[in-house]
Protein backbone atom coordinates (compact mmCIF):
# COMPACT_ATOMS: atom_id res chain seq x y z
CA UNK A 1 0.00 0.00 0.00
CA UNK A 2 0.91 3.07 -1.11
CA UNK A 3 -0.03 7.08 0.38
CA UNK A 4 -1.25 9.38 -2.56
CA UNK A 5 -2.41 13.15 -2.82
CA UNK A 6 -5.06 13.42 -5.07
CA UNK A 7 -5.62 16.80 -6.99
CA UNK A 8 -8.79 16.09 -8.35
CA UNK A 9 -9.62 17.84 -11.80
CA UNK A 10 -13.08 19.18 -10.07
CA UNK A 11 -11.37 22.36 -8.62
CA UNK A 12 -14.38 22.62 -6.31
CA UNK A 13 -13.26 19.25 -4.52
CA UNK A 14 -10.09 19.74 -2.32
CA UNK A 15 -6.79 17.64 -2.27
CA UNK A 16 -6.31 14.71 -0.47
CA UNK A 17 -4.75 12.34 1.28
CA UNK A 18 -5.66 8.07 -0.16
CA UNK A 19 -3.83 5.15 0.04
CA UNK A 20 -3.61 3.25 -2.69
CA UNK A 21 -3.46 -0.94 -2.37
CA UNK A 22 -2.15 -1.59 -6.09
CA UNK A 23 -2.19 -0.66 -9.84
CA UNK A 24 -5.72 -1.15 -10.12
CA UNK A 25 -6.57 1.12 -7.48
CA UNK A 26 -4.55 3.65 -9.23
CA UNK A 27 -6.29 2.96 -12.22
CA UNK A 28 -9.26 3.35 -10.25
CA UNK A 29 -8.12 6.97 -8.66
CA UNK A 30 -7.48 8.24 -12.23
CA UNK A 31 -10.20 6.79 -14.61
CA UNK A 32 -7.91 4.44 -16.75
CA UNK A 33 -4.40 2.73 -17.73
CA UNK A 34 -1.69 5.04 -16.11
CA UNK A 35 1.04 7.18 -17.55
CA UNK A 36 3.68 8.32 -14.99
CA UNK A 37 5.63 11.58 -14.76
CA UNK A 38 8.56 12.72 -13.46
CA UNK A 39 8.25 15.19 -11.40
CA UNK A 40 12.08 15.33 -10.26
CA UNK A 41 12.73 18.53 -8.67
CA UNK A 42 10.15 17.37 -5.87
CA UNK A 43 11.67 13.98 -6.02
CA UNK A 44 8.06 12.49 -6.58
CA UNK A 45 5.73 11.71 -10.05
CA UNK A 46 2.55 12.68 -11.05
CA UNK A 47 0.53 9.43 -11.89
CA UNK A 48 -2.36 10.42 -14.82
CA UNK A 49 -5.23 8.98 -17.21
CA UNK A 50 -2.82 7.62 -20.43
CA UNK A 51 -5.62 7.99 -22.35
CA UNK A 52 -7.05 11.36 -20.88
CA UNK A 53 -6.41 13.61 -24.00
CA UNK A 54 -8.10 10.93 -26.26
CA UNK A 55 -11.01 10.85 -23.98
CA UNK A 56 -11.12 14.41 -23.78
CA UNK A 57 -11.01 14.80 -20.22
CA UNK A 58 -11.34 18.66 -18.59
CA UNK A 59 -7.99 20.24 -18.22
CA UNK A 60 -6.98 19.69 -14.12
CA UNK A 61 -5.70 22.74 -13.59
CA UNK A 62 -3.82 22.52 -10.52
CA UNK A 63 -1.58 19.70 -11.66
CA UNK A 64 -0.94 21.79 -14.65
CA UNK A 65 0.07 24.50 -12.45
CA UNK A 66 2.46 22.34 -11.07
CA UNK A 67 3.78 20.70 -13.97
CA UNK A 68 4.51 24.33 -15.44
CA UNK A 69 6.27 25.85 -12.33
CA UNK A 70 8.70 22.57 -12.36
CA UNK A 71 9.03 22.67 -16.12
CA UNK A 72 9.43 25.99 -18.01
CA UNK A 73 10.14 24.34 -21.35
CA UNK A 74 6.41 22.87 -21.08
CA UNK A 75 4.80 26.14 -20.29
CA UNK A 76 1.50 26.62 -22.12
CA UNK A 77 2.67 24.21 -24.62
CA UNK A 78 1.20 20.87 -22.80
CA UNK A 79 -1.39 19.95 -20.10
CA UNK A 80 -2.67 17.31 -17.21
CA UNK A 81 -6.19 16.33 -17.61
CA UNK A 82 -8.31 14.63 -15.37
CA UNK A 83 -7.99 13.15 -11.43
CA UNK A 84 -4.21 12.69 -10.53
CA UNK A 85 -2.18 11.30 -7.89
CA UNK A 86 1.16 12.50 -6.96
CA UNK A 87 3.04 9.85 -5.49
CA UNK A 88 6.86 9.11 -4.57
CA UNK A 89 9.42 8.35 -6.84
CA UNK A 90 10.29 4.44 -7.62
CA UNK A 91 12.55 2.74 -5.27
CA UNK A 92 15.59 0.60 -6.03
CA UNK A 93 12.67 -1.96 -7.07
CA UNK A 94 10.63 0.04 -9.27
CA UNK A 95 7.65 0.07 -6.59
CA UNK A 96 6.10 3.15 -6.73
CA UNK A 97 6.27 4.81 -3.50
CA UNK A 98 4.53 7.27 -0.85
CA UNK A 99 4.21 11.08 -1.94
CA UNK A 100 7.42 12.50 -0.17
CA UNK A 101 6.76 13.94 2.96
CA UNK A 102 8.28 17.61 2.33
CA UNK A 103 5.22 17.81 -0.70
CA UNK A 104 2.43 16.37 2.07
CA UNK A 105 3.94 19.29 4.39
CA UNK A 106 4.03 21.37 1.46
CA UNK A 107 0.23 21.04 0.35
CA UNK A 108 -1.56 20.39 3.50
CA UNK A 109 0.84 21.72 6.30
CA UNK A 110 1.79 25.00 5.53
CA UNK A 111 0.02 28.21 6.16
CA UNK A 112 0.69 31.10 3.73
CA UNK A 113 3.13 30.67 0.52
CA UNK A 114 4.83 33.07 -1.52
CA UNK A 115 6.48 33.15 -4.79
CA UNK A 116 10.15 33.32 -5.84
CA UNK A 117 11.82 34.04 -9.44
CA UNK A 118 15.04 32.97 -10.30
CA UNK A 119 16.83 35.32 -13.02
CA UNK A 120 19.28 35.11 -15.73
CA UNK A 121 21.68 37.70 -14.35
CA UNK A 122 20.89 36.01 -10.77
CA UNK A 123 21.39 31.99 -11.72
CA UNK A 124 21.98 30.48 -8.44
CA UNK A 125 19.49 33.16 -6.09
CA UNK A 126 16.16 33.45 -5.74
CA UNK A 127 14.37 36.32 -4.96
CA UNK A 128 10.87 37.24 -3.72
CA UNK A 129 8.10 40.00 -2.95
CA UNK A 130 5.88 40.26 0.01
CA UNK A 131 2.71 38.88 -1.72
CA UNK A 132 1.98 36.19 -0.01
CA UNK A 133 -0.89 33.31 -0.61
CA UNK A 134 -3.18 30.83 1.20
CA UNK A 135 -3.38 28.28 -1.35
CA UNK A 136 -0.24 26.43 -3.55
CA UNK A 137 -2.10 26.80 -6.32
CA UNK A 138 -2.73 30.48 -6.47
CA UNK A 139 0.79 31.27 -5.34
CA UNK A 140 2.16 28.95 -8.39
CA UNK A 141 -0.34 30.75 -10.81
CA UNK A 142 0.99 34.40 -9.66
CA UNK A 143 4.32 33.30 -9.84
CA UNK A 144 3.71 31.79 -13.84
CA UNK A 145 2.15 34.84 -14.29
CA UNK A 146 4.83 37.08 -13.57
CA UNK A 147 7.08 34.86 -14.85
CA UNK A 148 5.42 35.32 -18.22
CA UNK A 149 5.24 39.34 -17.85
CA UNK A 150 9.26 39.37 -16.72
CA UNK A 151 11.23 37.67 -19.32
CA UNK A 152 14.55 38.03 -17.09
CA UNK A 153 13.33 35.33 -15.05
CA UNK A 154 14.66 31.68 -15.59
CA UNK A 155 12.79 29.65 -12.78
CA UNK A 156 9.87 30.10 -10.71
CA UNK A 157 9.50 28.35 -7.58
CA UNK A 158 6.11 28.12 -4.77
CA UNK A 159 7.78 28.06 -0.84
CA UNK A 160 6.16 28.57 2.31
CA UNK A 161 6.23 32.35 3.38
CA UNK A 162 7.71 31.02 6.62
CA UNK A 163 6.39 34.43 8.02
CA UNK A 164 3.11 33.23 10.13
CA UNK A 165 2.14 34.63 12.99
CA UNK A 166 1.47 32.33 15.79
Amino acid sequence: MIHAIQIPQDEERPLYKVAIENLAGMQAAVGGYIEIIDLGPLMASLIINEEGKLEKLPINRRATLLFWLLFPSIRHRDAIVGDVLIVGHPDKDGNTTDAPANVVELLFETKSYKAEFQTFDHPTKFNGNLRRFDDYFEAANYALLKAQAWTAVEQTRVVPAGDEVA
